[in-house]
């Protein structure tokens, strides 16, 4: 993994949680009636302020997410990087919908086809971003 790769996955992570985020709060109401708060629906689950929800899905969305793509899919799934991410964060949408959601109390695929219909939006776009950020991995 090259620093180059890290930064480009950071600023990947970065710019996919923000408009993961956005979506939630802004297009998610137009489609399901309400935002989708997942720092608060992360703070619930760990009995803890919003704040700290927030500093987790940053957390993830910046550092986790990005760097375990760089470790387990970016030389190992084929196609552009926007495809890449987005190949990569089904796995990731499939287990916050069978286990995470759930977990917090709200169901499998939050009981609801549309906002279980956002969420994917959301993890496609954040995996699009940066996929596309991170670009193709170079064979020498």
């Amino acid at each position: 993994m090259s620093t180059t790769n890290i930064l480009k996955a950071l600023l990947g992570g970065a710019l996919g949680t923000l408009a993961f985020t956005f979506m939630g709060e802004f297009i998610a109401p137009h489609i399901i009636g309400h935002p989708m708060n997942i720092a608060n629906m992360i703070a619930g689950m760990i009995h803890s302020s919003e704040t700290v929800g927030i500093i987790i899905h940053f957390a993830i969305g910046i550092i986790v997410f990005p760097l375990s793509y760089l470790l387990i899919a970016y030389k190992r799934i084929p196609g552009p990087g926007w495809f890449k991410g987005i190949i990569y964060l089904i796995p990731i949408y499939l287990t916050a919908m069978l286990v995470i959601i759930p977990m917090a109390g709200k169901g499998l695929f939050f009981h609801s086809f549309p906002a279980a219909m956002v969420a994917l939006m959301g993890h496609v776009i954040y995996g699009i971003i940066m996929g596309s950020i991170i670009g193709n991995s170079k064979k020498i």
